[in-house]
Order: C-alpha cells, then structure tokens, then sequence
C-alpha cells in the first residue's frame, strides 16, 4: 500500500533514469520560499507546490500553495489548502513572501471547506486573463484519489475566490484532471493535461476565454488537428518515457515553454517550442533538476534532490535566465516537506534560442524590465553560487517534526491510497467561497 501511493505521487524511492543534471544547464539552488525566518510573519511555515502567476504592476506576483501548515512542519497546526501569498523578488533574485494574498495579515485557506474524510483540494494551476484570476484544482479523498475537478474565478486579485464551473472525474477519462494553461497570442488559452496518478502521457486542448467554464466546448487536439468533441476523442502529445506529474506552461519570448515532473526519469524536465500543437514528443528535454541516488543522507542539491515534484515558473524567467520552484516530501519521516526556488542557465543554448529582450509574462502582457531581469541569483547566506552545473551544495535543514495529534487522524491516509466507493463532490455555495 506504502509503494503504491508514494509512486502515485511521483515521490517513490525508484531507481532514476537521470543521474544528472543536462550538460550545458546550470542550475542554482536558491533557497525556500517558506519556513522559520522566511514566512513566519504571514503564518505559513510548510507548503507544497508553489504556483505563480502576476497581478499587478509592481513586480509583485501571486504564488498558490497545495497542502500547507501553519506549524514548523508537514501536520503540525492548521491543514490548509490551497493557500496563497504575494512575493516579489529581492535584491539578490531570491523569491520572498510579502504578505498573505487573502485578506488580512495571516495567511489563511483561500476556499471555505474542511478537510473531512480527508477531502482537500491540490490547485493545479492558476492564469490571470485581463485582471481576473482563474483557478483550477482538483478534490482528493486521499491523495490521488480524484473525486472531480472545479475552477474559481477572483476579480480582487485573489482575496476572494467564487466558483466558475465543477467538472466530472470522468470528463477525458480523466485525463483533464491535472493541468496547466497559458493564453496565445492568438487569444486561446492552451491548456496541457494528465492524470493525476503519475502513470501517463501528456494531452493539449484549448480555448476561448469566454469558454473556461464550459470544458464540454474545449478544443482538443488530436493526431495533428483540433476536435470539439467533449473529450471523448483524445491522443497524447507525449507519451515517450513519460508519466506526468505537475506541469507548468508558459509563454515565453515567443516560445512555448513547458516545465514538469516526470516520474519516468525522477525529474524536473524542460521542453521549449515556437508552436503549441507540434510533435513534443521529438523534443529532447533538458534535466534542470534531478533525484538523484545520494538520497537525504547527502546533501541535497541539484543534482541529488530526493523524492522531488512540482516544477513552476516563476514570473520574470527568461529562457535564458529561468526561476522554478520545486517541491520536496520526505514522505518517511516528514522532516522534509517544502517548496523551494532554483535558478536554471542555459535552457537557450541548449534548444538553439536566440535570446531576446522582451518577455511575456503569464497574462500575456509585456514584462516590466526591472521584473524580467531578475538579479543575479545569491544564496541566502551571501556565499558566491557562480559556478557549475553541479549546483550550490549547501545542505538543507532536515529535521524530523512530530504531527499534531489533531490533523494527525486526518492526515493518515495522506500516505495510504484508499479503496472508498465513489462520492459526489458537492460545489461550494459562492457564498462560502
């Protein structure tokens, strides 16, 4: 039961097809974006995933959590999620929490429901369409266990969040479950897809932004054309050496960047190209960041960073100059249980682009200069982190954290895969949202 759930997750003990990372990529490890001394003023101290997305002209950004806790620790005090914050970069390029991005000055659950039965629901990504932030996630009874899928919408830059649409755990068999979007320059907004189970391929749909609550009308793009059929005709865009885990899609520099786990090879993987509805699977991608074999006995770089997942980009990447945030759970002990930002060199070099100098952000709008060329990273320490691909050595803090008896019950079967019979997840009130 152990060994199915913790590959479901992506976060197993296998033994990696990737030992490094790509040759000609560097990659920094910057530090966490949460923890004692970095987030206690907003009262999130633990949190996966870290979605990005912008919000305003003033460098800001809005990063979106899964499973967080307000204690020092994976269940210790109050089990949130998805959460969310503002950060910025400082001077030294580093992600830093601002404030929380719901009201007030402590960071609080961004929906209004509990976690009964285990119920919680992982955001998978969040896109911002000319002011409005759109929100998809999915509820889980046990992680994994996939009872349907629902967006919200906030018009006040995400303090208040009201349902859009809910979506059956059956719509593509499932395969819309776990996604990512990004809009064209052509007005659509693209949208990469899987399963969220660790075990399949890659599928691209899209559509008008008027559309985003009707996935019956998506596009779906199948064997070299688009099809509105409901998502009862699919194919994979990529299906080689793949089992899809979370993903992030971004317009960059006139390119389709694609950043994503994939369990196949136990790493973070970068795909860049100038179309959307291209062959992805005769792209050869870049390694920016790997498990490894050293396991959490070593020091955890980006070379050896053990039972990793997620993968976001991060608001002012260039292709050249790219920010991502991924996460890390030592699921054996939970001393580790954390969202953390690398800086990756070299994606340009290694797919043949030319660098230019604008960029795109995620809403499609033209990049401020001061928040596209982020500062040259530095370790929070202020050690130099020039150098090679090897990456920054300095070793994480790994400390074991007892769970708090009171989420500890509801927690359980955070581990264990469960074989409940299925349920109807019910949509909030957008009165409760």
């Amino acid at each position: 039961m152990w060994e199915r759930i913790l590959k479901l997750l992506g976060r197993s003990k296998i033994v990696p097809l990737i030992m490094q990372v790509s040759p000609g990529i560097i990659t920094k490890k910057m530090g966490d974006i949460l923890g004692r001394g970095i987030s206690d003023h907003v009262g999130a101290m633990a949190g996966d995933l870290g979605i990005m997305v912008p919000i305003n002209k003033n460098k800001e950004f809005a990063i979106i959590f899964g499973d967080s806790f307000s204690g020092n620790g994976f269940g210790q005090g109050n089990w949130m999620s998805p959460i969310g914050a503002i950060a910025t970069y400082d001077d030294n390029g580093q992600i830093v929490v601002k404030r929380p991005l719901n009201k007030g000055d402590r960071i609080e659950q961004l929906l209004k429901y509990n976690h009964d039965n285990n119920l919680t629901l992982i955001p998978s990504d969040v896109i911002n369409l000319d002011g409005t932030l759109y929100m998809q996630g999915m509820w889980n009874e046990g992680l994994g266990n996939v009872r349907g899928t629902q967006i919200w919408k906030s018009t006040d830059q995400g303090k208040t969040w009201s349902s859009v649409a809910t979506t059956s755990k059956h719509f593509m068999n499932g395969f819309g479950d776990l996604l990512t979007w990004e809009r064209g320059d052509d007005g659509y907004v693209y949208v990469m897809s899987s399963r969220f189970n660790r075990n399949d391929g890659v599928y691209l749909s899209r559509f008008r932004p008027e559309q985003i609550g009707d996935r019956n009308t998506w596009e779906h793009y199948v064997n070299g054309s688009w099809e509105a059929n409901g998502g009862r005709n699919i194919s994979p865009i990529i299906k080689d050496d793949m089992k899809a885990g979370e993903m992030s899609l971004r317009r960059i520099e006139d390119h389709w960047v694609l950043c994503m786990f994939n369990e196949k090879t136990a790493s973070i993987e970068v795909r860049i190209s100038d179309r959307i509805d291209t062959n992805w699977n005769d792209i050869k991608p870049a390694h920016v960041v790997v498990a490894g074999n050293g396991g959490w006995g070593a020091a955890q770089t980006p070379n050896n960073f053990t039972q990793l997942y997620g993968g976001y980009i991060a608001p002012g990447s260039t292709i050249a100059d790219m920010n991502i945030v991924v996460s890390q759970w030592n699921t054996s002990n939970n001393s580790r249980y954390m969202s953390t930002q690398f800086n990756v060199k070299g994606l340009d070099k290694f797919f043949g682009i030319t660098p230019k100098a604008e960029e795109v952000t995620a809403n499609g709008a033209q990049a401020k200069p001061e928040l596209q060329n982020a500062p040259a990273p530095a370790n929070h320490d202020g050690s130099d982190n020039q150098g090679s691909g090897v990456g920054d050595d300095r070793q994480i803090e790994v400390r074991e954290s007892p769970v708090d008896p009171e989420v500890s019950g509801q927690l359980a079967e955070e581990k264990a895969a469960e074989a409940a019979a299925d349920v109807t997840v019910v949509p909030l009130d957008e009165e409760h949202q």
